[in-house]
């Protein structure tokens, strides 16, 4: 069954700011002089979020992803979810103020999706546990280039499938899960909006104490 979501995310300003102060001297350089100023500008960018998801289930391979069938032969949920356009020109604006203060505001966009990324897969993992099956940790088909942002640990330790065979059947996931329905579209094997990601969730079936 395919799923399409417009979802709300909490801000996390105290994690993100606890983050940034951990940076040494990049919020005095980019130009920020207290931590209410830097929660205010959490917060402002923040508001610009507007996050969709396209999420679909597939059991017993009905997709074929691939000519030979490598990419999770069973169950899995395959998702697109972005975080929208106004995200993107916010931190764009901050890359024409300061090379430092583009560093921050590409830090806590990267914490937004990754409050996305947990969103969704807590969805998924609710209804794989509601069938008796139990989903794994998702495997990214796409992520935005980090550039000189230092991303969070769910995407700098990531699990990505190898560049050639995510890069083939990226298209066919963004055209079966329908991703023009959150507005993501593919622009030579770049995704737009920018601050958006693809990943797979598998199933597996539940463990249940007490059986062999």
């Amino acid at each position: 069954m395919r799923k399409i979501k417009r979802f709300k995310i909490t801000p996390r300003q105290k994690e993100i700011l606890r983050r940034l102060l951990r940076g040494g001297g990049l919020l005095r350089q980019a130009g920020f002089s207290t931590e209410l100023e830097v929660t205010k500008y959490i917060l402002e960018g923040f508001a610009t979020l507007n996050p969709g998801v396209v999420y679909a289930f597939n059991q017993d391979a009905h997709w074929e992803l691939d000519a030979d069938n490598t990419v999770h032969k069973e169950m899995f949920s395959a998702c697109a979810v972005t975080l929208g356009p106004k995200l993107e020109e916010w931190v764009e604006k901050a890359h024409e103020q300061a090379p430092a203060r583009y560093i921050v505001a590409g830090t806590i966009a990267f914490e937004f999706l990754k409050s996305a990324i947990s969103f969704v897969t807590d969805l998924i993992a609710e209804q794989a546990q509601k069938e008796e099956y139990e989903s794994l940790p998702p495997q990214f088909v796409y992520l935005p280039p980090f550039g000189v942002t230092a991303p969070p640990k769910l995407l700098r330790e990531a699990v990505r499938l190898e560049q050639s065979l995510a890069t083939k059947i990226l298209p066919i996931i963004l055209e079966k899960l329908n991703a023009t329905k959150v507005d993501v579209s593919l622009n030579q094997q770049l995704l737009s909006p920018f601050y958006t990601t693809v990943f797979l969730v598998p199933w597996q079936k539940a463990y249940k104490k007490g059986k062999k």
